[in-house]
């Protein structure tokens, strides 16, 4: 059960710093996300469902390793967006980091 919330609280997250990211001039790279945007209701229900099927499938040791990767994920949004945010030489590296 905490695998499972702790999925859908990264979705969450990697939801909202990707909005952040965006507002403050970042671009999406991963093409299957720029379809659903950083909508953070639709990024929790997908982390719903995913972990209600590896559960319904007996498989909810998986959402450890998706655990660690979506981590990975929120760290690098965190550190673009603090680098085009709030660092001030974000102009001459350029604006466009990747979420």
């Amino acid at each position: 059960m905490i695998p499972a919330v702790l999925f859908v609280a990264l979705n969450i997250a990697d939801a909202y710093l990707t909005k952040m990211g965006l507002m403050a001039g970042a671009i999406e790279v991963n093409p299957l996300m720029s379809v659903i945007g950083s909508s953070m209701l639709l990024k929790g229900l997908i982390g719903i469902a995913v972990a209600l099927v590896l559960y319904f499938f007996s498989k909810e040791r998986m959402l450890w390793l998706l655990n660690i990767a979506l981590f990975g994920i929120v760290l690098w949004n965190s550190a673009a967006y603090l680098i085009i945010d709030l660092w001030p030489l974000h102009s001459f590296i350029g604006t466009h980091a990747g979420f």
